[in-house]
């Protein structure tokens, strides 16, 4: 089963003309024109990324603020690829906000590159990812190429298996105090059980 978008957005007849009417530079991709376009990128690329992240592999989320339509070659950098499909993938505000607008090509380019090969890191349309990533326990991501290993570091992939510790100790902490409250409740000879039930309903909220 591959893990790349096999298939690239393709842009209706109205959406070009948009497009064309109303686009000059990469500041211009905030337009409110462009919304209902990026509503139908964002559902389309959902499909075809089976609803995870490019770069971390993790679930995206329905809300706004939960998933970004990532330019793989910065638009800052070639604005002439803002409304390209094969710069066009969905990520994690996290991993989108770590690789920023940093560069991503071995070198300059004139047209939008038909293969990965000029990508330092793991393209969403040409690469398949666990080529050269692996994910081991959902947070532990080990490369098996330099451009995996160059994903890993430009997105901070590491940052993901520290907050998976954090959650873990959280959980862990949490249902020990859970126990002890369980364990003090059920002392017949314990005064002040009315204030120690209400700290039980506030911890199971």
């Amino acid at each position: 089963m591959s893990d790349r978008i096999l298939i690239p957005y393709d842009f209706l007849d109205e959406e070009l003309q948009c497009i064309k009417n109303n686009f000059a530079t990469h500041t211009d991709w905030t337009k409110d024109v462009f919304s209902n376009i990026k509503k139908n990128i964002m559902v389309y690329l959902r499909f075809q990324q089976s609803n995870v992240c490019c770069y971390c592999k993790y679930p995206l989320g329905f809300d706004i603020k939960q998933v970004d339509i990532e330019h793989i070659i910065p638009k800052s950098e070639y604005e002439k690829f803002t409304f390209e499909s094969r710069n066009l993938a969905l990520s994690c505000p996290g991993c989108n906000t770590k690789k920023s607008t940093n560069p991503v090509l071995h070198g300059s380019i004139k047209n939008y590159p038909k293969n990965g090969n000029n990508f330092t890191i793991i393209h969403a349309h040409y690469d398949e990812y666990s080529d050269h990533i692996d994910i081991i326990n959902n947070c532990v991501f080990v490369a098996k190429t330099k451009k995996g290993s160059y994903t890993i570091l430009l997105c901070e992939l590491f940052r993901l298996k520290i907050a998976e510790q954090k959650a873990k100790a959280f959980q862990t902490t949490s249902s020990s105090t859970l126990q002890e409250l369980v364990d003090d409740l059920s002392n017949p000879d314990m005064e002040g059980k009315d204030k120690l039930f209400n700290l039980l309903k506030d911890a199971i909220r």
